[in-house]
């Protein structure tokens, strides 16, 4: 996707910039606000939620059904699309950020069902604990020779220099196995023996220990590993994270504030929702209006030779732009 950047300069009398700014922030802002509310509290939220996806038909019958309710109405008609497209951005962007904290929970508790003491290794795999050292040490230089087979296929197709001063090239580095790499080879395998042994270099940064097991430290390993309130506050972000608006008059923080010294919470969960809305910052702007295809824009010239143009909808109001060295707003063309 290009994006065109064009530095112009908004002409209009102050009367007809006031009505603007009421529009964009009286009725516009309000109603991406309220869209975006009404979708967290939606009844396939957590379906969204899961495919990473919140259908843009779903996002367009709020809108129309917002539309004809105040302070909602009376919006130029391009107004209207501009804020479905606006919310259809945050929440994929959103959704995606979702995803990424799903897969880290998902991750750690897979973890955690892997890691088991060497005992218990024996015990699953059914055999000794020398037995799994042996095996760990075969799977390190099986991934060890198909790495360096991997980064000399990558230097042959480079373009070979000579080495300075008359000296030797340097000798091979260390290779290091990526845990990445033992995860993928433990999903795929159903050798116990084997998977054992992956969980075995996994639990020792990929290395064969040959010292005994402190049971302590391993306590202490599992822990750190299973970070149990790290995965906790994943979780409640998952939940009540909902993408918020804009709240340009501080009205909300003002009704929290009001909850938090008139009233005892019910929970922490709640507790903790109190605090995150009083510490959130908003932004005082309103939300932009996105034009997003060139049918939007008509082109004119004057008899200055400036280049004008009008955004669609905007006629009656007298807008226009003025391309000019000056910078004092944006508009971005996709």
């Amino acid at each position: 996707m290009s994006v065109i950047t064009i530095q112009c300069r908004l002409v209009a009398d102050d009367e007809t910039l006031r009505h603007l700014w009421e529009f964009m922030a009286e009725k516009n802002t309000p109603l991406v606000n309220e869209i975006l509310e009404r979708l967290g509290k939606h009844s396939e939220f957590e379906i969204w939620v899961k495919t990473a996806k919140v259908p843009k038909t779903v996002i367009k019958e709020l809108c129309d059904s917002l539309k004809t309710q105040e302070p909602f109405i009376g919006q130029p008609g391009r107004f209207y699309t501009p804020a479905i497209t606006l919310v259809t951005y945050i929440y994929k962007s959103w959704l995606a950020l979702n995803r990424r904290r799903q897969l880290k929970i998902e991750g750690k508790e897979r973890w955690l069902e892997m890691l088991k003491t060497d005992v218990e290794l024996e015990q699953e795999s059914k055999s000794s604990l020398e037995n799994i050292r042996t095996k760990s040490t075969e799977i390190l230089a099986s991934f060890a020779t198909h790495q360096t087979h991997e980064t000399n296929h990558k230097v042959r197709g480079r373009r070979s220099r000579k080495p300075k001063d008359g000296k030797a090239d340097r000798p091979d580095k260390v290779v290091t196995i990526k845990p990445s790499r033992l995860f993928e080879a433990y999903r795929q395998t159903e050798d116990a023996l084997t998977r054992c042994a992956l969980v075995y270099l996994l639990k020792n940064n990929c290395q064969v220990s040959f010292v005994e097991e402190d049971l302590e430290q391993y306590t202490k390993q599992r822990r750190k590993k299973e970070k149990e309130i790290e995965i906790e506050r994943l979780k409640i972000q998952l939940t009540s994270r909902v993408p918020k608006g804009r709240d340009l008059t501080g009205e909300k923080w003002l009704e929290t504030l009001e909850q938090a010294v008139q009233q005892v919470t019910h929970d922490e969960k709640e507790a903790k929702s109190w605090q995150a809305n009083l510490l959130r910052k908003s932004s005082s702007i309103p939300f932009p209006v996105v034009y997003e295809t060139t049918e939007d824009i008509k082109w004119k010239s004057t008899i200055r030779k400036d280049f004008l143009f009008v955004l669609t909808g905007w006629e009656s109001l007298s807008l226009k732009y003025i391309v000019t060295k000056d910078t004092f707003i944006y508009f971005i063309a996709f």
